[in-house]
Parts: structure tokens; sequence; C-alpha cells
């Protein structure tokens, strides 16, 4: 009897290590385990290194443009010096390696995403395994590690704005059987801002080492260093002339608000980490996870304060501040695999801990106006007086988490207990001292033909510094999630679509006390609800694409201070866009061309008080390369590459946030890069 061919695919791919194209099909970030996207009852997005360098994705925000129910770049142009963005309406967190990146006052870490394998996007609360963190999610980058073949890249671009920058990325092993594997990753940059008379300089390298002295155990040592002497500004420009009408006329989007002899963005980023696993046998794995991270940053920028009646005078501030940040964070797992009669567990317990110890000497004084219209820069900015402020804290956590599978169903129930100590001292001492459980339940039915619709439930918690007008310190921020959707992962394909409906409530928000003027009170609420759709596919014939939309409805619904009912500044109602990519096939003259178009749409938003409605934009990128080594053999590995971001050099505006902080988006960028790989 002949019987039908049956095929058996394996893809390979691990939570940290290369994927071959735009899906990723397992991550570790929702559950800490090696989880497959497709039966993740929550949210996740994965940004492979193949996105970023097809889309040459230079920062955090352009790699996050393509991704559903993210408001990357709301702060525009501007946010070259700081990663800003919202995940469903709300701040969200970033990682390195799965452990948190501490932020203090301009301390805020930024990684070079050409040193990234991957970017995993967790959306909602996360506290349940990560501890207190923002309602909005959190944004995970993986540094790129070991690879047991041999694998080498150089290569440099040059663009408009006075664009450079070269690259290298070499790994390998170091023995001849391979338990000893390296890789060094590094990249240099520079180039001129948006913002007339700003530029930016960027040099960062990522080493790490990995030993695998027997199939069971593997210790992986990282290091990261990233040195950015200048930053573009950050800026913004009035409202009256940008985002309303000024009878004066249009500020151009290359208005430089501040003074450039007084600008000042010096900031040198240094980490190191260790990530530890054993297997005792086919079903127990201990993991052990460490990272420290160090910031030290110098800061000075002038900004606009308020336009003046004649609609051209600008008053300014301006602000200096020497920053220093030193953070730990540790996160030590079991994970055990077992049964239950019918039912198949596998069981995570953890605890993690982080602490962190730091200092700034800040002060904010005036500056010398300046004509938005016709700038006169090198007036005498005086120093102001500066004053120092030390903070330090630590937190740390229990968990628990059972992924137990049923024929199809799987459930994933999972419990925590944080305890969080702060300390600041400047003026006063303030001490903070809070404890906080989070739960998270998910349910997901995964049908054989690669459907997995599922319901969950997370929480989280954020530490709020301060007290109230009777000296109680306050409680932490409160974060909730319901969220229902639906997985699509045909068998046998290189496919991944998912939809899901969401409602996210923030509570304990500090608003005004009416009853004592200075004070406030935690009766403060948001909520966010709306529905995201994402599509990643590698197709047949050389075709692979990216699509996502995003509807958001955001609001205030509790607030003393005016907000209630308003929606929060820079979240769009709507966000769609559309990454498609072409390789040439080996039948055509054109074998080795491939080229990609995208489109990104952004919905409308306003500034905080909602009296001001950003217009909605429509971007389109594109993107053309040519691999020399498909047509001509002695030419094997060269590679050039040419991108164009907001190529109709659309000029728009990004966010409003006050009547003097509006920033512009992207100008049109070009860039042209040759690679050699071996």
């Amino acid at each position: 009897m002949q019987l039908d061919t049956i095929s058996v695919q394996g893809s390979g791919q691990s939570t940290t290590g290369p994927v071959n194209g735009l899906v990723a099909e397992r991550s570790s970030t929702g559950t800490k385990t090696n989880t497959s996207l497709v039966e993740t009852a929550q949210s996740i997005s994965v940004i492979t290194a193949d996105q970023i360098r097809q889309q040459n994705a230079l920062s955090l925000n352009e790699a996050l443009r393509y991704t559903a129910g993210v408001i990357p770049e709301s702060r525009g142009a501007i946010s070259t010096r700081f990663d800003l963005f919202k995940i469903r309406g709300f701040d969200a967190a970033t990682y390195l390696n799965g452990l948190r990146l501490m932020k203090m006052n301009f301390v805020s870490p930024q990684i070079d995403p050409y040193l990234l394998e991957r970017i995993d996007v967790l959306k909602g609360p996360t506290s349940v395994l990560y501890g207190q963190a923002p309602t909005g999610g959190m944004v995970n980058q993986i540094l790129k590690m070991p690879l047991a073949e041999p694998s080498h890249e150089v290569g440099v671009d040059v663009g408009n704005f006075a664009y450079r920058r070269a690259v290298a990325d070499l790994s390998g092993p170091v023995d001849k059987d391979g338990t000893l594997l390296y890789r060094v990753a590094a990249v240099g940059s520079a180039g001129d801002g948006q913002i007339e008379d700003t530029s930016a300089e960027r040099f960062a390298v990522a080493p790490s080492l990995t030993w695998t002295p027997s199939s069971q155990t593997s210790l992986t040592l990282t290091a990261f260093y990233q040195r950015d002497p200048e930053a573009n500004s950050y800026a913004g420009v009035p409202s009256v002339g940008s985002a309303v009408f000024n009878p004066k006329g249009v500020i151009p989007r290359d208005f430089n608000v501040g003074e450039p002899d007084i600008e000042q963005f010096d900031r040198t980023q240094a980490s190191l980490g260790y990530r530890f696993e054993h297997a005792v046998d086919d079903t127990l794995v201990v993991r052990a996870n460490g990272q420290w991270f160090g910031t030290e940053l110098d800061y000075a920028g002038v900004y606009g304060r308020s336009l003046g009646a004649d609609n051209q005078t600008l008053s300014r501030s301006v602000t200096y501040s020497h920053d220093e940040l030193s953070s730990f964070a540790f996160d030590n797992q079991i994970e055990k695999q077992f049964d239950t009669g019918a039912l198949r567990h596998t069981l995570l317990v953890g605890f993690d801990a982080q602490a962190y110890d730091g200092f700034y000497n800040s002060g904010t004084g005036t500056a010398p106006s300046i004509n938005i219209f016709n700038p006169v820069y090198g007036k005498a900015v005086t120093m102001p007086t500066l004053r120092r402020t030390d903070v330090d804290g630590t937190q740390y956590g229990l968990y628990a988490q059972d992924q137990i599978r049923f024929g199809n169903w799987i459930a994933t129930l999972a419990v925590r207990q944080d305890w969080a100590e702060s300390t600041t001292r400047s003026t006063t001492l303030q001490k903070q001292n809070d404890s906080a459980p989070s739960t998270r339940f998910g349910l997901l039915y995964h049908f054989d033909n690669g459907l997995a619709p599922y319901v969950s439930y997370a929480e989280s918690f954020t530490p709020l510094a301060g007290t109230d007008f009777n000296g109680d310190a306050f409680e932490p921020e409160q974060g909730t999630q319901y969220e229902a959707g639906i997985k699509y992962q045909p068998p046998g394909t290189d496919i991944l679509i998912t939809a899901a409906y969401f409602d996210l409530t923030r509570e304990n928000l500090l608003t005004s006390d009416l009853a004592h003027i200075g004070y406030s009170v935690q009766i403060g609420e948001a909520r966010s609800r709306g529905f995201e759709f994402e599509a990643k596919a590698e197709l047949q014939d050389g075709w692979s694409m990216l699509a996502a939309y995003t509807r958001l409805d955001t609001r205030y619904t509790q607030d003393n201070s005016g907000l209630q009912g308003l929606v929060p500044v820079g979240v769009p109602d709507d966000m769609a866009s559309l990454w498609v990519h072409y390789n040439v096939q080996p039948d055509s003259p054109l074998y080795g061309l491939a080229g990609a178009v995208g489109v990104r749409y952004i919905g409308s938003s306003y500034n905080t008080n909602n009296t001001i409605e950003i217009p909605d934009v429509t971007l389109f990128d594109a993107a053309l390369s040519y691999d020399f080594g498909k047509k001509y053999a002695k030419l094997d590995g060269w590679r050039l590459q040419v991108n164009a971001k907001n190529l109709t050099d659309e000029t728009y505006l990004a966010s409003c946030y006050t009547s003097t902080t509006c920033a512009y988006g992207y100008g049109r960028t070009v860039s042209a890069g040759l690679y050699y790989r071996w």
C-alpha cells in the first residue's frame, strides 16, 4: 500500500540565536521558558536581525516602526538621545538580555540595534515574571551571541546629513572541538542632525564568549560598551508656528531652539553579564543570569519656555546635569517538567533581585530669549545653581509559573511577591517601602490546523515616590490587562498571524488633592482598550512581508487636574504599516537583486490638554540590495544596500507635549552601504 509522504520539519530556533528571515517562532520573554509564540497566551512581537538589516534601523525607535501596538518616536526627530516609545498607549520598560535597564533623571540606557540579534516586544503587564514595571509592557533587547559556525561581516554606510558608519560582526569557535565560542559586534557612526548645528557620534562594541564543557552545561559571558560623545538636540519648537497658525510664518523643521555652543550630551555606558544553564537531567534545568550596567552622562540644553505676544520672541530656560547610575540585576531559575496523570507540567520557580545606586547634580535657570524666525545665537548663558540628589534602591521577587498541557489545551498560571525599597536624598530625605503581589493567568487551545485562540489576565505594579498631605507614603501604581486573541501558524510554514483585543487599566495614579493645594492623592485612573493585528510571513518565490494594524481608545477615566476624559499626549487612535520584500529568483537575469517597499500610517493625536490635534500622516520607505555573489562567483559575500526612509520627504509633527514642545518627525534620509560577509 502506497502511503502519502510525511514531511517533518524543525525550525531549530532558539530564543536568543539567529532567525532566518522575518518570522521568529519561539521566545522566552513571555514565559522565561523556551515557548512557541503561537502557544503563548499574550501578545509578543519579535523583530529579527534580518528585519533590522532590511530596514537599516539605526535606533530602537526605528526598529519598532512596523510593530503592532507600539507608538515609536513619540518625540519625533528629537528622540535620538533616548528610546521614547509607548505600547498600547502607555509607557513601557526596556530590558537587555531579559534584565531590567534602570532609569534616573536623564539616564535612559540606549543600545545600538546593530549589536542586537533580536528585539522581543511583550505587550501588557509583565510584573509576574519581571517585578516592578509599567503597564504598557516591555522591550527585551537580546545581544548577538556566539555562533558555532564561523560568521564574519564588515561594512560601511554613507548617507545624507553627512552620515557615515562602519560595522563589524565576527563570530565562530575558538578551539577545535567547539567548546569555546566567541563573538564581537561593533559599530562606529557619525553624522549631522536634522536640527541645524547639531550632530551625533557613536562607538559601540559587544564582545561575548560561550563555554560549553558538555551538552548539558553552558556559560556565556557578555560585555557591552557604548560611547555617545554627541547626540542631536532634544528641544522642541513652539506649537504656534508648527501645529497652530502663526501670522509670522511656519517654523522650519530644522530650527534650533537651543544654543549650539551650550548643547552637550556626552554619555558613556558599559555592561558586564553572564548567562549560565545546566541540565541536571532531561526534566530539570537550572539557570542563573546576572548583569551590571553603568551610565555616566553630562547633559546641557537650552529649551523654549513661552512664546511672546508678538508670536516670534521665545523665552528660554537652560538645564545642566551630571548623572551617574550603577545597577545590578540577577535572575535565578529552576525549571522542572513532570506529569500528573494526563497533565504535563513545565514548572518554573525563580528568585530575582535588582539594586541601583546613583546621583545627579542638576539645575535649571533662565537663558536669553530668541527670535524663532530670525535667530541670533551666542548670547551669554549663566550657569544655574546645581543641586545634588542621591538615589538608591533594591527590589527582590519570588515567582512561580506552571505551564500545564492537557491534549491541545495549554494553561499558564503564575504568581509573584515583590519587596521594593528606595531612598532619595537631596534637600530632604525620602524613603519608600513597598510590597506587592502579581498574578497572570492564560488559557489557550492549539488546533492541529495551526489556529490558537486564547484569553489571558495579567497584572503590574510600579512604586511611586512621595507622600500625601497626611504624610502617608503612596501605594504602588497598579495595572491590569484582559486580553483575548487568536494566533495562526499553518503547520510547515513560516507564517505567523496574530489578532488580539485588550483592555488595560492603570489605577492609583497621582492627581491633584483639591482639598490641599500642592499635594496629591491616588484616585487617578487611565484606561486603554483596543485591537491589534499583525502578520509576518516568509512566502514562496522570494516574497516576505510584515503587516500591522492598531486601533486604540486610550483615556484618563479619573483625574482631578483636568485630564479626565482626555486622550494621553501623543497617542494616536489608529496606526497601520506594511512592509513587502522580494528576492529576485534564480531563473531571472537580475538574480541577486532584492527590493522592499514600506508604508506607515500614523493617526491623529493630541497635546496634553487636548486643545491641539496633531494631523495624521502617511510615510513611505524603500530598500534595494544586490548580492553580487549570486551572479558572480568571484564576488561571493559582497552586498550593496540602499535605504530611503520617508521617501516623499513629508514634513509632519510627531507630537506636541506642551505649548513649546512640539516635535517634528524625521525628514527623508537616504543611505547606501557596502558589506562583505565570509
